[in-house]
């Protein structure tokens, strides 16, 4: 038990007590409304003791509004063209809160997770033991899979984030090209449009494989050589659902691609098609720093609901573990730790082997990417203090620019593993593109590397 205080008090001395903030109890992130749709008693995990703190489970849905022409909300890709007829933005964001029954005995500390393509990791029992409060809330507004928007939210399945798509200023959809790919797969049974584990979240406006470009690869190089690539031509592949008992062209499927010939699993697929309706993305930034800002400040929404941990949050810190990492890297790039009423959100961040900043704000994202070759999310600063970029010709940057002109930087703790060196392309944060010096740290930032 003393190591386990030992372990977290080091852990809010860097990350939050040390700031000494003055926590806004007026001034509240523009969530207008919130739904509690379960409250259960928290489950304990599997070879876990019951803490001696008694815990309950809150899932619900969080309903925000953005102001567009606030310059730290003015930056989202298409947030103008996502605009109601009142000119704000509305979006809707699941939430999970584990709390201490009786908030008497919470610890003032909050951790706000980032769930990782819709999932929530278990809450860690040594937090509990102290009498932490754990919130996650959504960011990923793909609406697929395991993110799919749902009527009503529950701990046990993926959280989801419900934002507009793009509509040009008349109303008409915007539309544009987008790309899929099918890599390591064979056979002559159709194959899914996957990114990572999620399906692709756009789809054709046409299933005529003439409007779209269906081509084949045997390789690709590291500065962007493509090896041996082939058209296929467009009578020998369906948009469509095919297997034996349904050969090509199979039933007609807007999300999987049926080749009449069958895959070669040492060939990549790539398809470029029109899609339509892009979803607003950058809006899960927005949305996360928003529902934390909420639940750590307000004392209720403008329904008159109660916030159900009210007052119980002194310091928070945001965590995320590998994509929740990277969008943690993303959302501080982006200034995202600035709330709407101009102060700072979370005291303290803790981006867990994550080796890159998450690429969500550009139309026709894919949130679930994971830097494969082509795929966005090195470009810019990788780095936490301005340095230039003399490889990619870029002046100097860095990952804190906007937090510290505006005076919202928050304490901050990495930690990496091998993998992240190795095949996540990590490096870049330690010694820039050139690779001919360690870059400093600031005083903000400490790393841990664990072989």
């Amino acid at each position: 038990m003393l190591h386990q205080k030992k372990n977290h008090l080091f852990q809010a001395m860097v990350l939050a007590s040390a700031l000494g903030l003055v926590v806004s109890t007026t001034a509240q992130a523009r969530v207008t409304k919130i739904i509690i749709d379960e409250t259960t008693p928290m489950a304990v995990e599997k070879g876990q003791t019951a803490p001696a703190i008694a815990y309950e489970t809150i899932a619900g849905r969080a309903f925000g509004e953005l102001d567009p022409k606030l310059p730290h909300n003015a930056l989202i890709q298409d947030i103008e063209l996502a605009k109601d007829k009142d000119g704000k933005v509305r979006y809707v964001a699941s939430f999970v809160i584990h709390k201490p029954v009786d908030l008497k005995n919470a610890s003032g500390l909050l951790w706000h997770d980032v769930p990782n393509r819709g999932r929530v990791y278990p809450f860690s029992s040594r937090e509990q033991a102290f009498g932490d409060i754990f919130l996650a809330s959504a960011w990923q507004g793909d609406n697929s899979g395991n993110t799919r928007v749902r009527p009503v939210n529950s701990a046990k399945t993926g959280q989801f984030l419900e934002v507009p798509v793009a509509r040009q200023l008349n109303g008409d959809p915007v539309t544009g090209e987008v790309f899929g790919r099918i890599v390591n797969r064979s056979g002559t049974s159709s194959q899914p449009l996957i990114v990572q584990s999620n399906p692709l979240p756009y789809k054709p406006v046409s299933l005529d494989t003439s409007k779209a470009k269906l081509t084949s690869r045997a390789g690709e190089g590291m500065h962007g050589q493509v090896i041996d690539e082939v058209r296929i031509a467009d009578s020998e592949w369906a948009w469509g659902k095919c297997d034996d008992k349904t050969p090509f062209p199979g039933t007609p499927d807007a999300t999987q691609i049926c080749l009449k010939q069958g895959f070669d699993p040492k060939r990549l697929y790539q398809v470029v098609f029109t899609a339509a309706d892009p979803y607003v993305l950058g809006i899960g930034f927005a949305a996360w720093r928003d529902v934390g800002d909420f639940f750590k400040n307000a004392a209720k929404d403008e329904t008159g609901a109660a916030n159900p941990i009210a007052g119980s949050a002194k310091h928070s810190i945001g965590r995320g573990v590998s994509q929740s990492g990277n969008f943690l890297r993303g959302w501080l790039h982006l200034g995202f730790n600035q709330a709407e009423h101009g102060g700072m959100v979370h005291d303290g961040m803790w981006p867990i082997i994550a080796g890159r900043r998450i690429a969500l704000n550009f139309r026709w994202a894919q949130a679930d990417g994971v830097l494969e070759l082509y795929q966005a999310g090195s470009e810019g600063p990788q780095w936490w203090l301005p340095h230039p970029d003399p490889v990619r010709g870029l002046p100097a940057a860095g990952i804190l620019d906007r937090c510290t002109a505006s005076n919202t930087c928050p304490k901050i703790v990495e930690h990496f593993g091998s993998a992240e060196v190795w095949a996540l392309k990590l490096t870049p944060e330690w010694v820039g593109t050139d690779g001919k010096q360690d870059l400093p740290l600031p005083n903000t930032v400490r790393r841990y590397y664990i072989a």
